[in-house]
């Protein structure tokens, strides 16, 4: 097998499958150079076969794709878009997939070749006679298992890049939660501080009273802190979640999720409980945090930051002294659970209020969830 790039292949399960429409698998990759380069913000050519029988059988299928690499050298992909993809049996005998790749031009010249057997994913595929099925994927095979793992490594070491607007994000795994390490910045658009809503969707930038996505932006507390949000704009239409995990994407990027008030919880008592937990998330030091910033030890590596928040009447507070962050999980109809740190104390708080307010979210990276709908 000709090697002269490397590449890691980390994802590879089948997407969303709708009435009429082709089945496909999702495709993910990092790719790097020969010497060990992540090969960033390139086109690359790929061929991707499919052969029936063994790696070297009846080819069934065949398709080319030119994909370009993100900031981390990911391309993500979507295979089954062709002709024939949709007839094969996939539960009449074994199937081999073998990846292809060009990074330098032609992109028709292939350096990377790999092929692996389609092992217990595809037959999902063939399952069309249940009309639905939501859950988790639950795989015994050890491939699949370093497949998940491989991912997991690549995201702690490089951090992801949000494709709606390109920032890049730091994340961090406290137990078994792999959390953002910064507070999120997407800003689809923004308001004056006086417009609140508990039910219409608003976004904040502290001490920036406008309508102008670029020079909200602009701001330092922006580039600090991020975005401040009310908890219809958090939740983007979906329904409350006391659920781990919350299974609530809201305004989290693709691949994440919003913490459920169960997951805020998981993560606090992992950290020995309310009364230390927020010493060991909150950054050090006094650049951000006023003075005295008590327990602050950021050992998890989370990063605590003191946004502050957008209050009911529309004035602002807290900035320099408290950090707040949404739940997917509300109270009542007027309110939801969020946690609160503070410059004078190490504990984490949970409280309830209004969800007119603006606060700070984090994500929570979600993992092994998939919905399949067949014909």
């Amino acid at each position: 097998m000709k090697r002269i790039f490397t590449f890691i292949v980390y994802c590879l399960l089948v997407t969303s499958v709708f009435a009429q429409s082709p089945e496909k698998m999702s495709y993910q990759a990092v790719i790097r150079d020969a010497g060990g380069l992540l090969v960033t913000s390139q086109v690359i050519g790929m061929e991707i076969n499919i052969y029936q029988g063994t790696s070297t059988g009846t080819l069934v299928y065949t398709e080319t794709q030119t994909p370009t690499t993100n900031a981390n050298g990911l391309i993500s992909i979507e295979i089954g878009g062709g002709a024939g993809f949709s007839t094969i049996n996939w539960a009449s005998d074994n199937y081999y997939i073998e990846i292809k790749t060009a990074v330098v031009a032609p992109l028709t010249t292939y350096t990377i070749t790999g092929t692996s057997q389609l092992l217990s994913v595809p037959y999902a595929l063939h399952a069309k006679s249940a009309e639905s099925f939501t859950g988790t994927i639950i795989d015994l095979d050890p491939l699949l298992a370093r497949i998940e793992a491989l991912e997991e490594s690549n995201v702690l070491n490089f951090g992801f890049t949000d494709s709606r607007d390109g920032n890049h994000y730091d994340v961090v795994k406290i137990g078994n939660q792999i959390w953002m390490a910064e507070n999120l910045k997407y800003l689809p658009d923004v308001v004056g501080l006086a417009t609140g809503s508990q039910t219409i969707p608003y976004n904040y930038v502290y001490d920036y009273d406008g309508t102008v996505i670029a020079d909200a932006k602009a701001t330092t507390n922006y580039a600090t802190y991020g975005v401040l949000y009310n908890w219809p704009a958090t939740m983007a239409g979906s329904a409350s979640s006391v659920s781990d995990p919350s299974g609530v994407q809201g305004v989290c990027p693709t691949g994440w999720h919003l913490p459920s008030d169960a997951e805020w919880t998981t993560l606090i008592t992992y950290l020995g409980g309310e009364s230390v937990a927020g010493g060991k998330l909150k950054e050090t030091g006094t650049t951000h945090w006023n003075s005295p910033n008590t327990g602050a030890t950021n050992e998890t590596g989370f990063t605590a930051l003191p946004g502050g928040h957008r209050s009911s009447n529309g004035a602002l507070f807290g900035i320099g002294n408290n950090g707040y962050c949404w739940s997917a999980t509300a109270s009542s109809t007027t309110s939801a659970y969020y946690w609160r740190m503070g410059y004078d104390y190490s504990d984490v708080y949970r409280v309830t209020i209004g969800k007119e307010l603006g606060f700070s979210v984090r994500c929570v990276r979600q993992s092994g969830t998939f919905t399949l709908i067949g014909d």
